[in-house]
């Protein structure tokens, strides 16, 4: 097992190390991170709600992150209204090109797994990360 830092709060994992090389960080009664034990393939992409380590993929729904994703691959409206300025004096097809790369490197909302949302993978208000969900 390795160990990690989480946020109690957001259940963020901040560091994580194998079990022995830990630093220490404060644990008081009031602490909002502590060192957990978590599975070995942990990553910074994981998160701890109710006291279980889950992939983000899991917690949120993928359509959104892919709308992002595309959004940001897009550019802005200043950028592709340049390069269709741009390839209508220079008879090129960068636009085009560009829109066409984006749509094959990147996801499609549309093409998100359906997204349920399950009670016991969002964290209790008012509770932290580490804390099981309640029975």
């Amino acid at each position: 097992m390795k160990k990690a830092i989480i946020h109690g709060e957001s259940g963020m994992i901040t560091d994580i190390c194998e079990e022995g090389d830990e630093f220490q960080i404060y644990d008081g009664a009031d602490a909002t991170m502590k060192w957990m034990e978590v599975p070995d393939d942990t990553t910074n992409e994981h998160r701890m709600v109710n006291g279980v380590i889950y992939p983000r993929s899991e917690l949120e729904n993928q359509a959104e992150a892919y709308l992002v994703a595309r959004t940001i691959a897009y550019g802005s409206v200043g950028e592709q209204l340049d390069m269709i300025y741009k390839d209508q004096l220079n008879g090129t097809t960068t636009f085009k090109d560009h829109v066409a790369a984006v749509k094959a490197n990147v996801p499609s909302p549309s093409s998100a797994p359906a997204f349920t949302e399950d009670v016991k993978k969002v964290q209790v208000e008012g509770r932290m990360a580490w804390d099981p969900y309640p029975s």
